[in-house]
């Protein structure tokens, strides 16, 4: 225990104003202060995190492209159809 007693420690302002006295990581804060987060470094580290934030991929490009060339075809659809029954009223069906 004389160790973990003697271990540096953390100093960061509390939120009653007296210093942290957590023992210090490597970097010179606990656990609880240690600061933000540098993010990944690496590429596959960025890829990683990138697919742990997937959520569904509705809002993607091919979704929205996906999503664009069905409204297209249906509005065609409706078009040909329309003209069809033109077609037929013309003809006397």
């Amino acid at each position: 225990m004389d160790k973990a007693h003697a271990a540096p420690r953390c100093c960061a302002r509390t939120r009653s104003g007296l210093s942290c006295q957590s023992p210090a990581m490597a970097n010179g804060r606990c656990r609880m202060h240690g600061g933000a987060s540098t993010g990944p470094r690496t590429a596959e580290g960025l890829a990683r995190s990138k697919r742990a934030a997937w959520k569904h991929g509705r809002r993607s490009a091919r979704y929205v492209a996906l999503k664009r060339l069905v409204k297209q075809a249906a509005r065609d659809l409706r078009e040909t159809t329309k003209l069809s029954e033109q077609m037929l009223r013309n003809a006397g069906w």
